[in-house]
């Protein structure tokens, strides 16, 4: 049984590690992405139906929405971070549509004492927390080669997740998304919401609000434009769904996060 873990699908500034031993996990996915060291012993991850061998010493990385599940061969013990964008937006960005070849890799020898003197054996700040999970997904991006995300075309989930993806800045309903697959609503309804305990509108809406973060923090458009652009119908309903999930308005959240010059701006393409 496919699991959605929705606690790690939402929630802003959201970081979680833990610890674990001979623990085994079945298949699920989330929003957020997740970092997996592996401390001793041996581990058989699987993303996207194919299976990788960890070895003490080696990073994995599962990106948004990948499917995975892991188990220890023998006695095992490994560290996992689930994190949201927020901490990594420039990487979250530039691997929407992407995926690595292999989930695994080794990270160099400085940047692992770092990464285990902060966030594996210790609490960093919360600079410190996003300087070292930049470190890991920079070294993720050049030592495994990216490819464009390939989800099994037969798993219904992934294709209703990918379509969301590509259409959540239009005005996106659970019809269209019925419609454009040749099922019935109400079948496709029971689908999520019950198999999957997934609320399609707050699923969209997640997509939304991490675009708006984003546009918010690295251009100059103003709160009206970062509505539209990230598929909100009127500004009253972008400043609700933004305060429920963020817990403030957008205008506060400017006053925190002052947007890049405009000779560094990032330009969105409205063609």
């Amino acid at each position: 049984m496919l699991v959605h873990q929705e606690h790690n699908s939402k929630g802003y500034q959201t970081y979680n590690a833990f610890q674990y031993f001979n623990t085994r996990w079945a298949p699920h996915f989330h929003k957020n992405l997740e970092l997996i060291y592996v401390q001793e012993g041996n581990l058989t991850l699987t993303v996207g139906g194919n299976n990788f061998n960890m070895t003490g010493g080696q990073y994995a990385l599962i990106l948004s929405n990948q499917i995975h599940s892991f188990y220890p061969n023998g006695s095992v013990s490994y560290w996992i971070a689930v994190f949201s964008s927020w901490y990594v937006p420039l990487f979250s960005h530039s691997v929407e549509r992407l995926q690595g070849i292999t989930p695994v890799f080794s990270c160099d020898e400085e940047i692992h004492t770092m990464v285990k003197t902060h966030l594996i054996d210790g609490e960093g700040s919360l600079m410190m927390k996003k300087a070292c999970l930049y470190a890991v997904c920079d070294q993720f991006q050049k030592k495994v080669p990216l490819v464009e995300r390939q989800e099994k075309s037969e798993d219904l989930i992934c294709r209703v997740l990918d379509y969301i993806a590509a259409n959540y800045r239009q005005n996106l309903t659970l019809s269209q998304v019925a419609d454009a697959f040749g099922y019935e609503y109400h079948y496709l309804s029971r689908i999520l919401n019950q198999d999957y305990r997934i609320n399609f509108s707050k699923l969209v809406n997640e997509y939304r609000i991490e675009h708006a973060l984003h546009l918010l923090e690295e251009t100059e458009y103003s709160i009206t434009e970062i509505a539209s652009e990230s598929g909100f119908q009127s500004i009253r309903s972008f400043n609700h769904v933004f305060h429920q999930a963020t817990g403030h308005a957008p205008s506060e959240h400017l006053r925190h996060f002052s947007p890049l010059s405009s000779k560094n701006t990032k330009r969105i393409d409205r063609s």
